[in-house]
């Protein structure tokens, strides 16, 4: 049953633990797999692969992936390389006890609501320790176990899922501020594309600390701070050169490059032409679309 499954939150079902392990893979490929069980992979030491629903990502010390049941995934790990994880696999029952069942904790804690609200496959964490301290817990509660009693093994995953819960509430909102700062850049750097301006202006311009900035533009636009800018100034270029009589000496200090070798450089990086190639082509290419169309005009 999937952790997202309607009657979790309909009728009274508790997760119970299947399977559970601390081990240490080296040089492991796991053959691609899938099962009932839903899965939580923690990572204590060293690094490994985890490829699920067709994604790879790479999974590093205090950093676990959830994975849903029936979802395909393995792991590997790399020839010489190693990586210490514990993992425990757990399905939903009806058990009579008198720990509140799954559907009462949701309804009680906001962001484990929010959790069943947004069905995903599998979700990939930056463990702020909670969660490693829960996990590690209830491994140490299943190793002792003596008797038949569930109820400290349901307190145990109740707080797993809790924290588990509580840290993407907080990696959303995360994720949704960084959002916020890219989007202030990008408004700041086409404002002020053509003044000569450097990634700590705009980091500043959005009270940030360069480093940091740098950090999640590039893991949220595929580029860097500075590589936007450029693209950005190059495309103003291409512009200017089409649609302008502006000389190609002075197009730089239009686009806030004051230096005419580096732009010419840089903008033949960029497109393979020189501005001056560029300019003559763009305009053949239009004086042929305009004879054209006089062309059409002509003969309707």
């Amino acid at each position: 049953m999937s952790f997202y499954h309607n009657r979790l939150l309909e009728q009274d079902y508790y997760p119970v633990v299947r399977f559970y392990y601390y081990k240490e893979w080296e040089g492991f490929n796991m053959p691609n797999h899938s099962h009932e069980a839903i899965e939580i992979m923690y990572c204590l030491s060293g690094s490994c692969l985890i490829e699920v629903d067709g994604t790879t990502h790479k999974l590093k010390k205090g950093q676990f992936i959830f994975i849903d049941g029936d979802v395909p995934h393995r792991l590997f790990v790399e020839p010489g390389k190693s990586c210490r994880m514990s993992n425990i696999e757990f399905h939903f029952e009806e058990l009579e006890t008198v720990f509140p069942s799954f559907r009462h904790l949701v309804s009680e804690h906001e962001a484990l609501r929010m959790l069943t609200e947004s069905p995903k496959s599998y979700l990939l964490f930056h463990d702020s320790s909670d969660v490693f301290q829960c996990l590690n817990a209830l491994i140490l509660e299943l190793d002792r176990k003596e008797d038949e009693s569930v109820f400290t093994e349901q307190l145990l995953l109740g707080q797993l899922f809790i924290r588990m819960a509580e840290l993407a509430a907080k990696q959303q909102n995360d994720t949704s501020e960084q959002h916020v700062y890219i989007q202030k850049s990008i408004e700041y750097m086409h404002q002020n594309y053509d003044r000569d301006i450097r990634v700590k202006d705009v980091a500043d311009a959005v009270h940030l600390h360069p480093g940091y900035l740098h950090r999640i533009f590039k893991k949220a636009m595929g580029t860097s701070v500075n590589g936007y800018l450029i693209n950005h100034r190059i495309t103003k270029a291409k512009e200017l050169l089409k649609r302008t009589n502006i000389t190609i000496t002075e197009i730089p200090h239009y686009i806030g490059m004051n230096s005419q070798q580096y732009f010419s450089t840089i903008f033949r990086q960029q497109t393979g032409s020189t501005p001056k190639q560029y300019r003559r082509e763009s305009r053949y290419t239009d004086s042929r679309t305009v004879r054209s169309e006089h062309f059409k005009q002509q003969a309707k």
